[in-house]
């Protein structure tokens, strides 16, 4: 626990001079940027006069008056700049306070962020971004106040700036920071709204992200309109009054301030409080460039840089130190299962799951070719299916085909390896291979387990349908025909689907306490069958589906058995017992429980970027928390669990929050997609594109942002 009760950190003492005073300031601002060599004598008069009449507008803004400049520093302005930075930071102090009722708060938090510092820009700063204006465009600086005001060209007067612990969190407080802010200027290929990467000579690096404003939608006593507002904007200096609260502050200038946000990890902001201080006016800026000291600072910088992924990779090495391996094989406890068959077969078993575990090494360290890995590959399997042959006990010969039909699946996965005509022959025969397991499992229903071993089959014939094109996802769009299955295909895959599901839903006890001794097994089992069932819902399929009734009748019974509170409960136990470290099945898992409204949408954020230290998240997998959250709040209208377990006509919805809701879950969604169609197959871009307008009801295009974008 920490024993400080404040931490005094010494700021550079502000020098507040009469304006006249400025001028040797604006002189060496002037020869920094050699102005002298740009214009003339008489256009240099004019600049320095414009600047001057900018920086009387400055000091009615920040409250410099003679009483301040008199007082040599023992008296601080309080003019509207100085209230409205204070406000920012008193109201993110407020927020935190009541952090249990505020949710945008928790986000934030949750994402990583550390530490908030606003500041609004000292005078000699200032008056350097006038003189570069001036000498960009000296028109600009003929209506002074405009050029401090919203859509100004100093569109960083004020700044707040964001610091979080790792890099991996800069896109998480990126994305939470859409509930506070409102971004003009959008970017379609990733989920950072308007950030972008800055990176200097020098060594900085940072995201950025300007001319925003701050709007907290989710709090009507800032965002609402103010009714005080107007055209003109020297109405700005009449607007505050020495009574308001900091929201009535926010609230009355939040549409004259643009801000600008930086995000930082913690060694980036050490870097740049090192670079500002001993390189930011001497070396890095103007005149006495020194091009060996830069890049002595950029080298140092790469050293920084590579130490903080260091810190990351130790920190996720030191968290993942904790979990163990689960070495699944085709999802069945083999071991126990040949004990109670009285089987000596597990010594070959466990030799052969070495074998292609070595061959796999082999593979990942380019020892062999991929010609000879296959071949490899197909000898092992060869040769467990003669062992197949020779078992006399069917049970035994059904989990070593199964293996067999594994070896297969496994070498669809290999997608970095092979092309897609090699994919989709691994695919064709590992899914020829499932189908002939389960025809036999089904005309065999005494073999030992065979309702277990069938549920496997099963699933992984409809994975291998899912994975690689659209499953139970029927649509009539043209863009995706080659993606859909023929007629007849769709119709057999929805045969198994129905079959899977009913032998779940016709578990034995006995069966299914088996299946649940390993944990892992059965919540994935458990999992990829309800992704099932979403998808058949939330697909396009025709309503005249002659299974409809029947298949929607066999999904509630599956629900009502599976989708209970003791889901959560064994899903907790088995992060507790450090049984799984994999993100994709831990943001799946807390997807499924949000979609049925067993935990809220907060509490599994939360764990989310908790565990997405372990690895990068895939953008398809985020895409449907992201849909689940907004079937929660938006869709159901729900903000509580106990919200959820009400009639829909009980509920007492709050449209405000549930527009911000919509707003920023779908936004998140749209900016998904386009991660999704840049960086994942084609197939997984075409379902989440379809799940999106079934449940926003929003066509998506490509060409979103476009008709928001001036010519």
């Amino acid at each position: 626990m920490h024993s400080y009760v404040k931490i005094h950190h010494f700021e550079p003492k502000t020098d507040y001079r009469p304006i006249e005073n400025l001028l040797p300031l604006i002189e060496k601002a002037l020869w920094d940027q050699k102005a002298s060599s740009k214009l003339d004598p008489e256009e240099l008069s004019l600049l320095r006069h414009d600047i001057i009449e900018s920086m009387r507008i400055y000091y009615r803004l920040v409250g410099i008056d003679d009483e301040v400049i008199k007082s040599d520093g023992t008296k601080l302005p309080s003019g509207i700049l100085p209230r409205y930075c204070e406000s920012l930071i008193e109201y993110f102090q407020s927020l935190q306070q009541q952090k249990s009722t505020n949710k945008e708060i928790a986000i934030l938090e949750y994402s990583g962020v550390t530490t908030i510092k606003v500041r609004y820009k000292y005078t000699e700063s200032v008056i350097k971004k006038l003189v570069k204006i001036g000498l960009r465009d000296h028109a600009l600086l003929k209506d002074p106040l405009k050029i401090f005001l919203k859509g100004g060209a100093l569109h960083d007067l004020v700044g707040i700036l964001f610091v979080c612990s790792y890099p991996y969190e800069k896109e998480w407080v990126a994305r939470s920071l859409y509930n506070f802010f409102e971004y003009p200027h959008r970017t379609d290929d990733h989920l950072q709204y308007g950030f972008y990467t800055v990176a200097k000579e020098s060594g900085y690096r940072a995201l950025h992200c300007d001319h925003t404003l701050f709007d907290p939608r989710f709090d009507p006593e800032v965002s609402r309109p103010n009714e005080a507002a107007s055209g003109d904007p020297d109405v700005i200096f009449s607007l505050l009054d020495e009574r308001d609260s900091p929201r009535d502050v926010l609230r009355k200038l939040k549409d004259y301030f643009n801000i600008e946000i930086q995000l930082h990890t913690a060694f980036e902001n050490l870097w740049a409080s090192m670079e500002h201080t001993n390189n930011y006016n001497i070396q890095a800026k103007g005149t006495g460039r020194s091009k060996e000291i830069t890049v002595q600072w950029k080298m140092l910088a790469q050293m920084m840089d590579q130490l903080q992924l260091q810190f990351q990779k130790l920190q996720i090495d030191t968290e993942q130190a904790q979990y163990k391996e689960s070495q699944l094989s085709e999802y069945i406890l083999v071991g126990e299962l040949f004990e109670e068959l009285g089987s000596d077969a597990l010594e070959y078993f466990i030799t052969f799951r070495k074998k292609l575990k070595d061959l796999e090494s082999l593979l990942n360290n380019h020892e062999i070719s991929r010609d000879a890995y296959v071949r490899k590959m197909r000898l092992e399997t060869e040769s467990i299916d003669a062992f197949a042959l020779r078992a006399s006990d069917p049970a035994i010969k059904t989990i070593f085909k199964m293996q067999g039909a594994f070896v297969y699946f496994s070498l669809a996965e290999h997608h970095h390896f092979f092309n897609d005509e090699d994919i989709q022959k691994f695919i064709q025969i590992a899914k020829e291979r499932y189908s002939k397991i389960h025809r036999f499992l089904q005309n065999h229903p005494t073999i030992y387990k065979a309702r277990l071993l069938n549920i496997i089959a099963i699933l992984r014939s409809m994975q291998l349908e899912q994975k690689f094109g659209l499953g139970l996802i029927k649509t009539d769009a043209p863009q995706i025909d080659d993606l859909t299955l023929p007629h007849g295909r769709y119709e057999h895959l929805l045969e198994l689907f129905g079959s899977g599901i009913t032998i779940l839903n016709t578990l034995s006890s006995e069966d299914l306490l088996y299946l649940k001794e390993d944990n892992v097994a059965y919540l994935e089992i458990i999992q990829y069958y309800d992704i099932f069932t979403r998808d058949w819902e939330l697909s396009l399929y025709p309503k005249e589906e002659p299974q409809r009734e029947k298949i929607t009748q066999m999904i509630a019974l599956f629900r009502d058995r599976f989708m209970t509170q003791r889901l959560l409960e064994q899903f907790e136990r088995l992060l507790g017992a450090n049984q799984t470290k994999h993100i994709g099945f831990v943001v799946k898992f807390y997807t499924t429980l949000v979609w049925h409204g067993i935990v809220p949408p907060l509490y599994s954020l939360r764990q989310i970027i908790k565990y997405s230290a372990y690895d990068k998240i895939k953008a398809s997998d985020l895409f449907y928390y992201e849909l689940s959250a907004y079937r929660f709040l938006v869709v159901r209208g729900c903000e509580t669990l106990e919200d959820c377990q009400k009639e829909a006509g009980e509920l007492e919805r709050n449209e405000e929050k549930i527009s911000h809701y919509e707003n920023y879950h779908k936004e998140n969604m749209i900016q998904l997609l386009f991660r999704i169609s840049s960086n994942e197959p084609e197939y997984r871009f075409h379902k989440a594109r379809i799940h999106f307008e079934k449940m926003t009801g929003t066509p998506f295009k490509m060409n979103y942002f476009s008709d928001t974008l001036e010519p």
